[in-house]
């Protein structure tokens, strides 16, 4: 007969509510209450450490610019020009000095290394020459991004919170996709794009579990930061669509136009990481001066170009200066950034695109007889095609120029544009993600590996074996005792702390007067095992167990007791499941 009171009593006892019990669930893939709960922290921390960053820069930019925004830097006195950035570069090279190179790391290649190397654990140090480097890289006019910065400091926030409150690594990993969903929707106010961004460039997996968390982040970060900060979009783009499906062969064209300068961009980039081993102060000042100098003839390559890509779209450039913008802003871009300088390349990407998209629109109208589309259409095209060859994001650059645009007409055009420039970037250029490819000449290597995800999305405890019970090696009452409870595995040490033995019931002959008799003596091979925080991950398990031919694992608590016991045919087992 069903009793009502105890299955109330059952549901509400209370260590189903507390921290380890928490924590216990986090460790399964199904943990979906659990996992929204941090998706929503996730994105609450990312929105305030967004807003703090945006604060950090824009307030007194727009107290000290000429035209009262963060982006009028081309109305300044043309000697600040040049000598913004270079004082800038003198800032922020005094400021990584006070760092190890290990710990100027920053930006989304950071981002990406931590989760495959370090599971998603985000160094304070690093978070804080990206928080205060970033913000000085935008108020000096570096040709600088917010959303790099803004990536690294969402993600790092919330991994530091799921570090702090030590919960298991997949759900570490798992917040540090949140934090990036979130960190991008807040920064651009562009929800859908943080989503398919943290899925397809971070988390590199699209999974029904994974988007879950990081919608909830993504939403939760747009919501908080608009309340706080205001609603509105990085630019209103005009209603403009395309005039004649005979643009469509040039269109493809454009793709391979396109794929070429994002392969430029990430050469130029990449082969700028080489100077590495150079003083860093050195490295800032000539990046820098770079910057300085490029500024004094093309002032509009200062800064994060919000204004530039409306003024591109709007067709208030000349094909002069749009060439020239588009050019200057990848190598000033290129050159700073891999030369190590904390700023974020996403931004500078959309500028390129826009102004090189908009200098073909020009083109277009003195190539083909009859009407053509305006170049501001082309200047959006420009904007998706570029940042997906970049990044090799094609959804996320398509998402996102249609949550910045709001313009369903640019679907068509923009989805052949984004293809045909990824396929030039990657096959014909042979160029990777810029991410990626920095990654690569760090000796990393960042893959999708299907069975490496499968174990990295559940922690050791969903698979430990909890019935186990600990005796001396003269306890043979103690072993029948535990037997008759159903404890099927024994943990035997010598009458001290040290443990000698792990064993399952099964290799124990309670005739037997001593359990030490039944180890390599008694024909039963002494089992290797070794030690595993219950923090860790399957992948981080089955590591420990290749690097130490270790046949079992016990299982250690946060408090350093031993709480349960994995043998590695459970992770065998798991693997041919998934």
């Amino acid at each position: 007969m069903f009793d009502l009171r105890q299955a109330l009593a059952s549901r509400l006892n209370p260590s189903r509510f507390g921290a380890n019990h928490f924590r216990r669930r986090l460790a399964y893939t199904n943990a979906l209450p659990q996992i929204s709960f941090l998706g929503l922290i996730s994105g609450v921390a990312a929105a305030l450490v967004i807003v703090a960053f945006r604060s950090l820069f824009e307030l007194p930019l727009e107290h000290w610019l000429p035209g009262g925004t963060a982006e009028s830097f081309e109305q300044l006195d043309p000697i600040w020009y040049f000598l913004l950035p270079v004082i800038g570069g003198l800032l922020i090279g005094l400021w990584l000095m006070v760092f190890s190179p290990d710990e100027r790391k920053s930006g989304v290649a950071h981002v990406m290394a931590r989760m495959a190397y370090h599971q998603g654990k985000m160094p304070f140090k690093n978070t804080l020459v990206q928080f205060v480097g970033g913000a000085i890289g935008i108020l000096t006019g570096q040709s600088a991004g917010r959303e790099g910065p803004a990536v690294h400091l969402g993600s790092a926030v919330s991994s530091q919170i799921g570090s702090f409150f030590k919960l298991p690594h997949n759900s570490v990993r798992l917040m540090v996709g949140c934090g990036t969903a979130g960190a991008i929707a807040a920064s651009f106010n562009t929800p859908m794009a943080g989503v398919i961004f943290a899925m397809e460039v971070v988390m590199l997996e699209y999974s029904i579990m994974g988007f879950t968390p990081v919608i909830i982040a993504a939403v939760t970060a747009t919501l908080l930061h608009n309340s706080l900060y205001g609603a509105e979009m990085a630019f209103m783009a005009p209603d403009i669509s395309m005039a004649s499906m005979k643009e469509m062969p040039l269109i493809l064209v454009y793709g391979v136009v396109l794929g070429a300068m994002a392969a430029l961009f990430t050469k130029t980039l990449t082969s700028m990481l080489s100077f590495g081993a150079q003083p860093v102060l050195a490295r800032m000042l000539v990046a820098g001066t770079f910057t300085g100098c490029l500024a004094y003839y093309v002032p509009q390559v200062m800064g994060m170009g919000t204004d530039s890509i409306l003024l591109a779209i709007e067709g208030q450039y000349a094909l002069g200066l749009l060439i020239a913008l588009a050019l200057a802003k990848l190598f000033a871009t290129a050159i700073s950034i891999g030369l190590g300088m904390p700023i974020g390349l996403i931004g500078p990407t959309l500028l390129m695109g826009a102004c090189a998209g908009s200098a073909l629109g020009h083109i277009s109208g003195y190539l083909l007889d009859g009407p053509t589309s305006e170049p501001g259409f082309y200047a959006m095209l420009g904007m998706g095609a570029m940042m997906s060859a970049v990044l090799q994001a094609p959804l996320a650059a398509l998402v996102a120029l249609m949550e910045l645009t709001h313009n369903p007409e640019i679907i068509l055009p923009s989805m052949a544009t984004i293809v045909i420039a990824n396929i030039s970037c990657s096959y014909l250029f042979k160029q990777d993600s810029a991410f990626i490819e920095i990654l690569r000449k760090q000796g990393m290597d960042y893959q999708a590996n299907p069975i490496t995800q499968a174990l990295n999305h559940q922690g050791v405890t969903s698979l430990m074996h909890d019935d186990i019970s600990h005796h001396h090696d003269q306890d043979i009452s103690g072993c029948q005792q535990a037997k008759d409870q159903g404890l099927n595995w024994m943990v035997i040490n010598n009458g001290g702390d040290q443990i000698n033995h792990v064993l399952h019931q099964s290799q124990i002959d309670l005739n037997n007067e001593l359990i030490g008799s039944l180890t390599e003596a008694a024909g039963h091979p002494v089992t290797q095992f070794g030690y595993c925080s219950s923090r860790a991950t399957l992948k981080e398990a089955w590591d420990l167990c290749k690097k130490m031919s270790h046949e079992q694992l016990l299982i250690t608590d946060i408090d350093g007791s031993i709480m349960g016991l994995l043998p590695v045919d459970e992770i065998l087992k798991y693997t041919h499941k998934e």
